[in-house]
């Protein structure tokens, strides 16, 4: 194909994604409407007279508006004519710089312009990034990157296209947990300031994102640009990484003709659809419901930077092997790991013994959590932004004090989220190649890791560890001779593991939003303009809703979300009638009002319906999403020390002589 027909063509295509995305304006009013009609009526994953939209043309925008931010990345970067490229690896490039840039574009162009860049001028400015690329592959035409990706290509449309569509309560209805609301808030911030920190501030949510907890709040941000703030648009960023993760292991996955099994994409789309479907219901230091805005939008970034930069070490590119795993290096610390623990297993069953790439690509990659560091500590010190703990060298260090074996628990952590089989395929080593036994080293190290850990661990701090086996078992000796067969075997995985990791309550949450629709916000409250006045929302709800640190404690009293509780707190309607009120401490107390603890910051949180406050107080009876078979205890995420009724811990530090 002519390069100048080949550049019309995909100009024609990007018009058409912009078109669909265009097509839908006011999507998220149009899902608001529906909340009480359908989000909380008796069928709402399937309603017949809103099907149409719901499970069809609202999941086809969301998928055209995760092409259109991959477009510019992909476009600059498509191998031109005489250049090859591997698909898996252009489009994880592809993503690495939309990720990057687009946002980051976004920004300064809002900037310089004063025009909010909020749906017609976001796509806007999207197609005109996209047009860098087109001049190019109008020059020097594109070599043929597409020519036998036809599998590849229906599962990173189809499959995101079925998560919003098979789980689109979670996506549309479900309220934001306390971790979805911090993300929430972070890309209001982004758009609004320019910059992805916040400012200095005396508040929970200052010190995220940071230079090595990123990419999640940049795509966040990209995707919500499209439709603007609000829930669906910010858990939408799911699906070009999904969509990129699912390429990316295809590549691992060829046959001796480079091409794609179709029984293999089947077989993948699967597993990675359940491992949507888990992660969707699962991860959460919430007491009720995990939300897919995080930590589930993070996971397929940190698993495109390991596997894509694995790709990319195995030829030789460690350049580009350390662009792309910033997509995981700058996410979270298991990041690192991931590289941390695969280049012993690499430099052991590699002969002659790579020393020359193994330490070069070590280099390489601490020199990116390095760099970003450093960054982090001029933004502070410059009083850009602050630095949060978490993650600082006490914080890591406390979290490896303390030490068990007994949580037999998160073997299925490991084993669920990708259909049983990936996982049990470790063990099948005299079937493995050797890149197979790396990766089987790499995820054992990785898993026995955060198995001994003795608090803090959830489900999602597993999610490498059950994915990176399916390049495992879809390599094995048996199941490529015979791929049908092994769509069957994991197919039979999955439909087991959907099994055992049921939710135990289907229904969206609506706890925070039905909180926070009933608190009246009187005090000048904007997190984004003062981060510090979030703590007088949040300081005087804890005082009136004490944390469930325990399960002794969440059977008793409700385990309240502050930051969400904020979030719908300051969309209530004013007209609508109020149980809580948040003013100055300074206005007097009339007939019927109570005051609920002391003031902060110069505000007081005022009872207005002492009825109401004892059934919000109410611990009993609240639906829990969470499967029972990967629940954790709240003693177990938020516990310290040795003591524990129903396991043994050790603390390192004590055998050591430290303490």
């Amino acid at each position: 194909m002519a390069a100048n027909d080949l550049a019309i063509r995909l100009t024609a295509g990007l018009l058409a994604l912009a078109g669909i995305v265009l097509a839908a304006p006011g999507i998220p009013d149009r899902l608001d409407a529906l909340l009480v009609a359908v989000g909380d009526g008796p069928s709402p994953y399937f309603d017949v007279s809103q099907a149409l939209l719901l499970n069809v043309w609202v999941p086809l925008v969301a998928v055209a508006a995760g092409a259109l931010f991959l477009a510019p990345g992909l476009l600059l970067l498509a191998p031109v004519r005489g250049r090859e490229e591997r698909f898996e690896l252009w489009v994880a490039k592809g993503l690495t710089l939309s990720l990057f840039a687009v946002p980051a574009l976004a920004a300064l162009a809002q900037r310089l312009s004063g025009v909010t860049l909020v749906g017609v001028p976001y796509i806007v400015l999207v197609l005109l990034l996209c047009v860098p690329g087109l001049l190019r592959i109008a020059a020097r035409g594109a070599a043929p990157v597409l020519t036998g990706r036809g599998p590849d290509i229906a599962v990173m449309i189809g499959l995101p296209f079925l998560v919003v569509a098979l789980m689109a309560p979670k996506f549309y209805w479900e309220n934001f947990n306390d971790d979805g609301a911090h993300s929430y808030l972070s890309s209001i911030l982004f758009i609004t300031r320019g910059l992805p920190f916040w400012p200095p501030g005396d508040s929970s949510i200052t010190g995220y994102p940071a230079m090595t907890m990123l990419t999640e709040a940049m795509l966040q941000t990209g995707i919500t640009r499209f439709f603007g703030p609000h829930e669906a648009a910010l858990r939408f960023a799911f699906l070009p990484g999904v969509a990129v993760l699912a390429a990316v292991i295809l590549g691992y996955l060829r046959d001796v003709d480079g091409r794609t099994p179709g029984a293999v994409a089947i077989g993948v789309g699967a597993q990675l659809l359940l491992f949507s479907f888990v992660f969707a219901f699962n991860p959460s230091y919430s007491a009720y419901f995990a939300d897919i805005a995080l930590p589930m939008t993070r996971e397929p970034l940190i698993l495109i930077g390991f596997l894509a930069g694995v790709l990319f070490f195995f030829e030789g590119r460690l350049l580009a092997m350390a662009a792309v795993a910033s997509l995981g290096l700058l996410s979270a610390p298991n990041g690192l790991l991931l590289f941390a623990f695969f280049l012993p297993p690499y430099f052991l069953l590699t002969r002659p013994l790579p020393w020359g790439r193994t330490v070069a690509g070590g280099m390489l990659v601490l020199g990116v959590v390095v760099a970003a560091t450093l960054a982090m500590q001029g933004l502070d010190a410059a009083h850009i932004t602050q630095s949060s703990g978490e993650f600082g060298r006490d914080g890591i260090l406390d979290r490896l004090r303390f030490v068990t074996l007994d949580d037999t628990q998160r073997i299925l952590f490991w084993l669920l989220p990708a259909g049983l089989l990936p996982g049990l395929a470790l063990l099948a080593w005299p079937w493995q190649d050797r890149l197979s036994r790396i990766l089987t080293l790499t995820v054992a190290i990785y898993v026995l890791f955060f198995y001994v850990q003795a608090y803090r661990i959830l489900p999602h701090h597993f999610a490498p560890a059950a994915v990176i086996p399916m390049v495992v078992f879809w390599r094995l000796a048996p199941v490529t001779r015979r791929p049908a067969a092994g769509v069957g075997v994991a197919l039979a995985g999955v439909a087991v593991a959907v099994w055992i990791g049921w939710p135990g309550d289907l229904g969206p949450n609506q706890h925070s939003r039905d909180l926070g629709s009933r608190v009246a916000i009187e005090v000048p409250i904007d997190p984004v303009a003062d981060p510090g006045s979030l703590g007088i929302f949040t300081g005087l709800m804890e005082q009136a809703f004490a944390p469930a640190w325990t399960d002794a404690d969440l059977a008793k009293i409700h385990a309240v979300e502050p930051t969400a509780t904020y979030v719908y707190a300051r969309r209530r309607d004013p007209a609508a009638p109020a149980d809580y009120a948040i003013r100055p401490a300074t206005v007097p107390l009339v007939a019927g009002e109570t005051l609920l603890g002391e003031p902060v910051q110069g505000a007081v949180l005022v009872v207005l319906n002492p009825e109401a406050y004892a059934r919000d107080r109410d611990g009993a009876g609240r639906p829990v999403s969470i499967a029972p078979a990967l629940r954790v205890r709240r003693d177990t995420i938020f516990g310290h020390g040795v003591y524990d009724p129903v396991r043994r811990v050790w603390d390192l530090a004590r055998l050591a002589g430290l303490r």
